[in-house]
Parts: C-alpha cells; sequence; structure tokens
C-alpha cells in the first residue's frame, strides 16, 4: 500500500511539473517588453523539426522561419537549429487574459503576474481567425463538434462524409478541451487530435493549440476573461539601450514591409538618445526581407 502511494504521488507531482512547464511561463512586468532568449541546438540523427517544435513549445511555422534552408524531416545529424524562444509581446496586449498574434501564430495569457506564452494554429486561407475583443464565455470539457452545415459540404465536395455531431474522442479535431469566445460565429480556442498542425493555417478559423497547453490554458482562465486577436508581423522592443526587431510574415497578406516606415517607429523607441543608441540599419532591411521570426538586436555598440 505504501508503494502505491508514493508511486501515486510521484506520478501526480510529475504530472503537474510537466503540465506546468508545458508553454514558457515567465514572471510578468509591465515594463518588460520582452522575454526569454534565443537558442541554437544540434540535432541527432532521428530529430524532425517538428519534434524539436513541439519539445521547444513552438509551432510549425515558427521553426520552419527560424531554419528555412534545413529539410524539414531529414535535418541530418549535428545540424544547428535555431530556436526562437525570445518574445517581444504585442502592443495592445490583453493585461489580464488572452492576446493572440496571428502573423506569429502564438499566444500570451497574463496570469497571477505570470506571463505564458505558447503556439497556435489558425484559420487557413478561406476560413481566416478573425480579428477583435472578444471574451470566453464557455468552457467544455470532452466537447462535441456540430460543423456548421458549409464545413460539412466542403467535405463532400471532397467525397467524404462528417456527420451534424463528431462525439468526443480522437477523430474530434477540438481534442478534449475547448473555450469559445464570443466573437459571432462559435470561434473556440481548443485543443487539437493533431498536434503536428499547431502553427499552421489548418482550422475552419478555430485558434488550436497543443493539448498539453490547452490544459494549462484551461485551468486558469475563468468565464468573462478577455481575449484580443490582432496581427502584428513586425514587433519592435527596447531593452535598456538595445533595440529589438522581430518580424513575421503577414497573415493577412496586406502588411507593407517598408523600411522608412519602422524607421519612425524605432526613432520614438530611441526617444532622442541617439547619443546612446545606434541602429544598424542595414540589418534591419535584411530582416525585413527574411521573415524569419528571430527577434533581433539591430544596434550597435558605440
Amino acid at each position: 500500500m505504501i508503494i502505491k502511494k508514493s508511486f501515486l504521488s510521484f506520478y501526480l507531482l510529475f504530472f503537474a511539473i510537466t503540465n506546468l512547464l508545458a508553454a514558457d511561463v515567465y514572471d510578468f512586468n509591465k515594463t518588460i517588453q520582452i522575454y526569454g532568449d534565443n537558442q541554437s541546438i544540434a540535432t541527432v540523427y532521428e530529430d524532425t523539426l517538428v519534434d524539436i517544435a513541439r519539445q521547444y513549445n513552438l509551432g510549425f511555422n515558427e521553426i520552419i522561419r527560424a531554419n528555412p534552408n534545413v529539410d524539414k524531416w531529414l535535418p541530418g545529424e549535428g545540424t544547428i537549429i535555431k530556436i526562437p524562444s525570445q518574445h517581444i509581446i504585442p502592443k495592445g496586449f490583453s493585461k489580464e487574459g488572452i492576446t493572440i498574434n496571428l502573423s506569429e501564430f502564438r499566444g500570451y495569457l497574463i496570469k497571477n503576474n505570470k506571463l505564458i506564452t505558447f503556439p497556435v494554429g489558425l484559420g487557413r486561407m478561406d476560413w481566416k481567425t478573425p480579428l477583435g475583443i472578444s471574451n470566453i464565455d464557455l468552457k467544455l470539457e470532452k466537447p462535441a463538434w456540430y460543423p456548421p452545415q458549409s464545413v460539412r459540404e466542403e467535405y463532400k465536395n471532397q467525397g467524404k462524409f462528417l456527420p451534424a455531431e463528431v462525439l468526443p474522442g480522437p477523430d474530434n479535431p477540438l481534442g478534449e478541451l475547448a473555450m469559445r469566445i464570443s466573437t459571432p460565429g462559435g470561434y473556440f480556442i481548443h485543443g487539437t487530435n493533431r498536434p503536428d498542425g499547431v502553427g499552421m493555417e489548418i482550422s475552419h478559423g478555430c485558434i488550436r493549440l497543443f493539448p498539453e497547453d490547452i490544459d494549462y490554458i484551461f485551468q486558469l482562465t475563468a468565464i468573462g476573461t478577455e481575449v484580443i486577436i490582432l496581427d502584428q508581423p513586425i514587433k519592435i522592443a527596447r531593452r535598456k539601450n538595445d533595440i529589438y526587431l522581430q518580424v513575421h510574415p503577414s497573415y493577412s497578406n496586406e502588411y507593407d514591409y517598408v523600411i522608412e516606415q519602422l524607421r519612425i517607429q524605432i526613432e520614438l523607441l530611441i526617444n532622442n538618445e541617439a547619443e546612446l543608441i545606434e541602429i544598424n540599419w542595414d540589418l534591419v532591411d535584411s530582416l525585413l526581407k527574411a521573415q524569419n521570426g528571430l527577434a533581433t538586436k539591430v544596434t550597435v555598440r558605440k
């Protein structure tokens, strides 16, 4: 009996620790704009970029953009992989709720003076995830899925049958947990039965999380929690006398990557302290073109 209790205690502790570490968690400070640090790792033979992304709580697009010249399925033994684990918090983020930055394929939750960040899957071309401010108005465990008629018609046109109700289980794309947002249209933040789709444009507009992430976020989120969905492909931040720039491809494909516009924003951030801060504008220009999602220091030491 003692052995069983010890094993149970160990299991519960292990579950709590792994659950806690599912998403990236930082001490939140309203004066800090940038969290974490980028990393580099060397692959072993059996690694794929998809496996590494899951290990480091990254979405598919995040790791592919950061490593554009690496084969995603066969990177090879000893290949250096960039891990984009430094995050600039978006402007206009929810200070007591969830923020989803579409171009970044990433979400942020502030709770109990902690910043939790996690990758997300989004709506695909004809089913874009909508912008706006809303709140969580329903939480479901083991949800059934009631696909709208338009989705059922889409399946039918592909020669597939989709029932009016998809019961909880391995065929349910909502996964084990779901939270509805109040935006009209029945959009959810939910888990998934296809974790490899996190970080892709894959859903019919809903926001998909890794199972381990939705489990954590679900526990921390109450009915009424604010949800802000925004689209910021370019983010800048200041840390002491350094300026950081993070550039992603635009989710809406409606963003101009013009260095002159960005120059104004950076100069405002410098705040008339040009004697302390010098910008490498060639690097800024290359980041605008590369759009690799890596938060990069663009200052030059004087």
